[in-house]
């Protein structure tokens, strides 16, 4: 069963959303090339966009790997997170994601290094930072950093679930044997991303033809949410009317004994 849940599904970007993006969708994950664009030429992007166009932010390597490795301090690190804190304002961003690579693996230090990283982004109302894990990050060892960090979980719906939270953030990516998705591939991701009930959730699409793709689950969700909402606002009348039909049939078979009882004696009768 799926949840009533607020759901935002679009394209990884590397460009601002044009004109027929915006039409069709209305949520984006952006990762800007290089060089990065200046905070302002963010805040314009972000103006020229309908106000309720959601926007999420790539942080980019700069901002997570410096010279001296992933997540270890150093002056070019602080550059590519002031930048980062600065963009994601000017865009206004919901959610910015943060791509660790796989040299960061599940040991103490590499724990201790997120914890101090995660420490210097300026908490924001409305704004979630998202943590992507690379290697050999088990989901539940990572959820339970993520709810210490308060972070959220990025996760791929197509290899593993989501978890319970108020946010869930999944991204959709063409891999060697999935260049494409079938109708069955988006209908599991959809049900993998919403499994546990999330108030809020994100589902980017990075893949070639991300845009199609991201309608056409855009598409399904719209029909499967309409579902579910129609079933909600009936209110759990169906259960009571097959609860009354069962009650029906159960005096109809209570009338039908009492006819077979009648029967039985007036047979009784006509033999005496």
């Amino acid at each position: 069963r799926l949840f009533l849940t607020m759901l935002h599904v679009g394209a990884l970007l590397d460009r601002a959303p044009g004109r027929k993006y915006v039409a069709e969708l209305r949520f984006a994950e952006f990762a800007p090339r290089l060089p990065l664009p200046r905070p302002g030429t963010l805040g314009s992007m972000r103006a020229a966009l309908p106000a309720d166009f959601v926007l999420a932010l790539r942080a980019p390597r700069t901002a997570v790997v410096s010279p001296r490795g992933a997540l270890r301090e150093d002056p070019e690190l602080d550059a590519g997170l002031a930048w980062l804190t600065a963009a994601a304002d000017a865009a206004k961003a919901r959610a910015v994601i943060i791509h660790t690579p796989s040299e960061l693996t599940p040991g103490a230090r590499s724990k201790d290094l997120l914890r101090a990283y995660a420490a210097r982004l300026p908490r924001v109302e409305g704004r979630s930072y998202v943590w992507a894990a690379q290697g050999a990050w088990e989901p539940e060892e990572a959820q339970a950093l993520c709810e210490e960090l308060g972070l959220v979980r990025a996760f791929d719906p197509l290899e593993t679930q989501g978890s319970p939270g108020a946010i869930a953030y999944a991204t959709l990516r063409a891999l060697g044997h999935r260049a494409g998705f079938s109708y069955a591939a988006l209908s599991d991701a959809l049900i993998r991303t919403l499994t546990h009930g999330p108030t809020e959730a994100f589902i980017s699409v990075d893949a070639e033809r991300a845009f199609d793709i991201a309608r056409r689950l855009k598409t399904l969700a719209a029909e499967a949410l309409g579902a579910a909402d129609a079933e909600a606002a009936r209110g759990g009348n169906g259960g009571e009317d097959e609860g009354d039909e069962d009650q029906d049939e159960d005096e109809g078979n209570d009338e039908d004994d009492d006819e077979e009882s009648d029967d039985d004696e007036e047979s009784d009768d006509d033999k005496s």
